[in-house]
């Protein structure tokens, strides 16, 4: 048995990285693997240490205290491996090298680009430079992080850290997709210590599977934060164009965001009816919603790191079209399991969205490729076995 210890900046599920954490912790014992997380938060250099899944505070003081606290725990529980996710504090993550081997999940480019995102938010293009001094002067030019002097400086000075401690210190960095790694070694991470192990999702029954290829009126689902960078705009204004022409759909939004007033405003007053914003819904609902839609538009514009609600939705299989942005070409593979257009090409994605709900053969036949694709190589078997090798290189035992 593996022992490893999952440490995150919360334990609160907020997203995709939560999802993947408890999702590791809750598969684990089926691979050898036994797993626990905790949740650092800090505020005026005081750290607070929550443990999934009670929610349970089990540690609140200085550093001084928080570093005997981990070293103590860490021998008590026979810890292995401590994997990091988004954790952005050099002065912890420092510590933790001493301590046992250190892997890193590269959920989001936090340890490569100060906005963690890659994204120029002014002009709404993706950024291309790597690390360095543009950072400042693009964090000012185009919002694409803090700038505030202070966080501005700090959110700098963790990735030149990440890029040259943080670069000697971890034993694996785990990408989800080909442009985290091209990212990474672009900045300088050692591509010997980066591992290429795409999410999983969990595997849909054949009997759950709903064919919607006859259904008179069709569901085009949107799952994400209602945001300018996920493309909401993208996927309205589409959706509107769909509905000039006559088509009989239904837009279901899954999501929320602080922009949700200005998305709604965009729609017609005459077509307002047919956009249903359903905000955040549970893991059972959203499920119903693959279940039952037609396809799934994924209109980000933004560089996604990966994009897990394009494998949920092939699991049940249901076609994607997609902008062809970061790592969205990792599961997403053109006419197969769908359909990738080039970045705001509106046009193109109309085009393609067309030949989806007009020719009914093309539709089964991609969407029997998106589901195969999603069993092939997206299955929580595929991921932990990937992991536990990594694992268990790093703990340089036979695999």
């Amino acid at each position: 048995m593996i022992n490893v210890l999952h440490i995150n900046d919360k334990i609160e599920n907020s997203g995709g990285v939560e999802t993947n954490i408890s999702q590791l912790i809750h598969l684990g014992k089926d691979y050898g693997i036994n797993g626990c997380w905790l949740g650092i938060y800090e505020k005026d250099n005081v750290l607070e240490l929550k443990l999934y899944p009670n929610d349970e505070v089990v540690f609140n003081g200085d550093y001084t205290s928080f570093f005997n606290y981990i070293k103590a725990y860490i021998a008590e529980n026979d810890v292995d491996i401590l994997h990091l996710h988004s954790l952005s504090n050099p002065k912890i993550i420092a510590f933790l090298f001493r301590l046992k081997p250190v892997v890193r999940s590269i959920h989001e480019p936090r340890i490569m680009c100060p906005g963690q995102g890659k994204f120029l938010r002014n002009s709404e293009e993706i950024c291309d430079k790597p690390f360095g001094l543009d950072c400042i002067y693009y964090a000012y030019k185009e919002g694409c992080c803090n700038r505030h002097p202070k966080r501005l400086l700090q959110a700098y000075n963790n990735v030149k850290w990440e890029t040259t401690n943080g670069n000697k210190g971890y034993r694996a960095l785990i990408a989800n997709s080909n442009y985290i790694i091209k990212e990474a070694i672009k900045v300088g991470f050692d591509k010997t210590k980066l591992y290429l192990n795409p999410h999983m999702t969990p595997t849909v029954e054949a009997h759950q599977l709903i064919d919607k290829s006859n259904a008179d009126c069709k569901s085009l689902l949107y799952v994400g934060r209602l945001s300018r960078t996920k493309g909401t705009h993208y996927f309205i204004n589409t959706g509107v164009e769909l509905l000039k022409k006559g088509y009989n759909i239904v837009l279901d939004i899954v999501g929320d965001g602080h922009d949700k007033a200005y998305f709604k405003s965009l729609i017609p007053k005459e077509y307002r009816d047919y956009f249903v914003f359903h905000g955040w819904q549970n893991r059972e609902q959203i499920n119903k919603f693959y279940a039952n839609c037609y396809l799934l538009v994924f209109p980000s514009i933004y560089p996604e790191a990966f994009g897990i609600s394009g494998i949920e939705a092939m699991m049940h299989a249901k076609p994607v079209v997609a902008f062809n942005v970061g790592g969205i070409s990792t599961w997403l593979k053109n006419n197969r399991s769908g359909y990738l257009v080039s970045v705001k090409d509106t046009q193109a994605m109309l085009e393609k969205l067309e030949t989806l709900i007009n020719d009914k053969m093309i539709y089964k036949t991609i969407s029997m490729q998106a589901r195969e694709m999603a069993l092939n190589k997206f299955q929580p078997k595929n991921h932990m076995l990937k992991l536990k090798e990594i694992y268990n290189r790093c703990l340089n035992r036979n695999i």
